[in-house]
């Protein structure tokens, strides 16, 4: 190996494009954990204010009407008692893009101590960001059991 061709090697010429490369690798990665960030804590809030509004729709129903499990899952969907429908007749989407048949309302143990009402919250329409699961998925369940005995 001769001088100039050790030298054309390991001169700033050859590694001027090094930086561009470089910093596109470390730029993909990076984007790639603020994405999955961004999922992980869009998928929480989802959660979380499933939850809350779970539990403040059987608030509501423990104070109005306990055994009305309707209204309470339209309090849930729709934030309000009755269940909203669309212009050409058919039922609407709920809160978060849910319908009536992801929420189920049940009520256990009436007229005694033991008395609850359970919710649970099915197939949450979830859309991921990220680069590698980018795309609309159905969340896992959400199941919210207050008890009720003591109000009555």
């Amino acid at each position: 190996m001769d001088k100039g061709m050790f030298k054309r090697m390991f001169t700033r010429e050859r590694r001027k494009g090094n930086v561009l490369v470089e910093t596109a690798f470390v730029a993909i990665v990076f984007f790639a954990l603020v994405f999955g960030i961004l999922d992980v804590g869009q998928f929480l809030y989802v959660h979380h204010a499933l939850v809350q509004r779970a539990r403040y729709a059987i608030r509501w129903g423990a104070i109005n009407d306990p055994d009305s499990t309707d209204v309470i899952k339209n309090k849930i969907l729709y934030n309000q008692s009755t269940a909203k429908t669309n212009p050409n007749g058919t039922a609407a989407t709920g809160y978060f893009g849910l319908t009536a048949s992801n929420v189920t309302v049940t009520t256990s143990g009436k007229d005694t101590d033991n008395y609850r009402v359970n919710v649970t919250i099915t197939h949450v329409p979830f859309r991921m960001m990220s680069v590698y699961k980018s795309g609309s998925f159905n969340g896992g369940s959400v199941n919210v059991s207050v008890p009720l005995g003591l109000f009555n």
